[in-house]
């Protein structure tokens, strides 16, 4: 009884699944595809510290796509917070590797508010401007993005009723749910896109991964003027 008990929940997701691709293909394709152009990245740093913890944001957000799509929503915004969680170590950690080692031998915790502080965060002006200054100026609005999805999902996770009442009773499918999964996703996938590109692009776009990386770069950013004169494109496009 109680493997057909599980064999029940199971097929329930199957049916979910159905369901969110039919009526939600395209946010589900959009975000799969960010998902690929971070490991871009990843596949360019991973002889450095830093890339175990961004190799397990990748795993996190990989589980927080099945269970949104399944319909188990609560898990898949918790899912999407331990995403962001550990792709802003990942680059807190590439600057502070004695910090790392140290939260590594878990001697210390890792803070998001740190790690997205104004002033010294790895979004800050102030830290982007070390490695990527060109870069600097844009990486404000990305900050303020991922601040948004990191609440977003944390109202689900401490059960604040004024969203976790959007969310069904049962284990069915719900498109709402689904579509503000995947807007909050797509932001926060595209933060940390952006975010790498601010920590290893002056670097890696001037090294023969330029033609790996480019690409996503510029499909996602290649509105912004700076970025695109790093790509060496034309900057008339800067008024799309």
């Amino acid at each position: 009884m109680i493997d057909q008990h599980l064999l029940d929940l199971h097929a329930q997701v199957e049916n979910n699944i159905k369901d969110a691709t039919n009526g939600n293909g395209s946010g589900l394709g959009r975000l799969l595809q960010l998902d690929l152009d971070i490991l871009a990245w990843e596949q360019c740093i991973l002889n450095r510290p830093e890339a175990a913890q961004l190799t397990a944001a990748r795993r996190e957000l990989g589980f927080a796509i099945y269970a949104a799509s399944g319909g188990l929503y609560l898990h898949a915004y918790a899912g999407l917070r331990v995403f962001l969680e550990l792709s802003f170590a990942s680059v807190y950690f590439s600057a502070n590797e004695l910090f790392r080692r140290r939260w590594v031998a878990d001697r210390i915790d890792f803070s998001w508010s740190k790690a997205l502080h104004e002033a010294d965060g790895v979004l800050a002006q102030s830290f982007v401007r070390e490695f990527n200054e060109d870069a600097a100026k844009d990486a404000p609005p990305f900050a303020t993005s991922a601040a948004n999805a990191y609440r977003h999902c944390s109202q689900f996770i401490h059960g604040k009723m004024a969203v976790t009442t959007s969310l069904p009773g049962t284990m069915t499918f719900s498109s709402e749910v689904l579509t503000d999964w995947l807007k909050t996703a797509i932001e926060a996938a595209k933060a940390v896109l952006f975010l790498l590109y601010a920590r290893y692009g002056e670097e890696l776009l001037q090294e023969e991964t330029f033609h790996v990386l480019a690409p996503s770069i510029e499909a996602s950013f290649g509105h912004l003027k700076e970025v695109r004169k790093r790509l060496g494109l034309p900057i008339e496009m800067e008024t799309l």
